[in-house]
Order: C-alpha cells, then structure tokens, then sequence
C-alpha cells in the first residue's frame, strides 16, 4: 500500500511510532479493508454502538466520497509494521449540514470520518489525523456531525476550534452539528498545536 507521507508521530518511550499518510482519491481502494477494521473496532463501541456490518459500512461510504470534490483522506499506520492501519480519517468539499444550518455552503468542507482503533489511542493519533486532513481543505468553514456523547471527540474537537451548532435525530440517536471558522488559526491548520 503505498500513499504520500504527511508526518510521524512519536511515541512514548517503549511506544510505536506511527506515520500519517495522505491517499489521493483513486489510490482509496487497497486501503478499504482496513478501514472497514477500524471502522468495525470503533464504531460499534458506545456511545455509536451500530452493528458491526454497518461499523464496517465506513469503507464503502469512504470509497463513494472518494469521487466527491475536495475528497481528502490521512491514515495512521503502525512504523513498525507498515501493514497495520491504526486509524484514519476523511472529508470531502461541499457540505450538507451547512445547508441544514445556515442556508448555502460555500466554500466548505466536511470532516466525514474519524477513527482510531482502541488500542492505538491516547498517542495524538486522532489529533494528527484531523489536522493532517483539515490541513489539505480550502479557507472556508469546516462542518461535521458526531454522537452527542463522544466525549473524547469531542474534546478534540473542541480544542481544535469545533464549535456546536444545533442536535439533530438521525436513525434513533441524537446527533451533534459541530463547526468550525475559516479564521481557526494557521499553526493549526498546518498540525502545530
């Protein structure tokens, strides 16, 4: 599997290091099952506990995404074991919920997916993912949707600028509308924090 590198994360002493790669497009494929697997690990734990065909569903969305504008993909995978994919994330140009809030888009971007497998967290993985891909978006705002129970998302995204627009019911759970300001600051856009 081969992408471009955007940048490695060290560990703590003892700890695997990881490297943040960026996918173009139409290189997704060879990376599908893996994010299906981290897709299966994370998202049928709480508070998003979906079945584990749907968990897996990820890729397939990713895979659709893919042929969006703007479509951005980073992945974390393991330094020693080039094989292991240990999370990853993704958006595309063009966002829906700026429609469901605020009227026309322009000029946005949505933060899709993000996702790091359990026993990969707490290494600023997730941190890294996110920068890595909201780096690569154009100045406009940024949009997503979470659990409005992902604590630990949420944190992130908080610390990262995310701001809370409006809950929403989407297939029985209660969703959160998060944005984030074209003005969010340059060093971190650019993975400084």
């Amino acid at each position: 599997m081969s992408a471009a590198p955007a940048h490695r994360t060290a560990g703590a002493a003892g700890a695997a290091r990881h490297e943040i790669r960026l996918v173009r497009a139409g290189q997704v494929r060879p990376f599908l099952p893996a994010v299906a697997d981290v897709g299966g690990q994370v998202f049928t734990r709480p508070p998003w506990c979906e079945p584990y065909p749907s968990a897996r569903g990820v890729a397939a969305r990713l895979l659709a995404d893919s042929r969006r504008p703007g479509f951005v993909l980073a992945i974390a995978v393991d330094g020693d074991s080039e094989d292991e994919v240990c999370g990853f994330a993704y958006g595309v140009s063009c966002s829906r919920l700026a429609t469901l809030t605020c009227g026309q888009p322009h000029d946005d971007f949505t933060l899709r997916e993000l996702g790091v497998l359990p026993h990969c967290r707490g290494r600023g993985l997730g941190a890294a993912l996110h920068d890595s891909v909201l780096a690569m978006k154009g100045d406009g705002p940024a949009w997503l949707t979470t659990h409005s129970a992902a604590t630990t998302a949420l944190g992130l995204y908080r610390r990262r600028g995310w701001r809370s627009v409006m809950l929403y019911e989407q297939a029985g759970a209660t969703r959160l509308i998060m944005r984030r300001p074209p003005s969010w600051p340059a060093s971190h856009r650019e993975g400084r924090t």
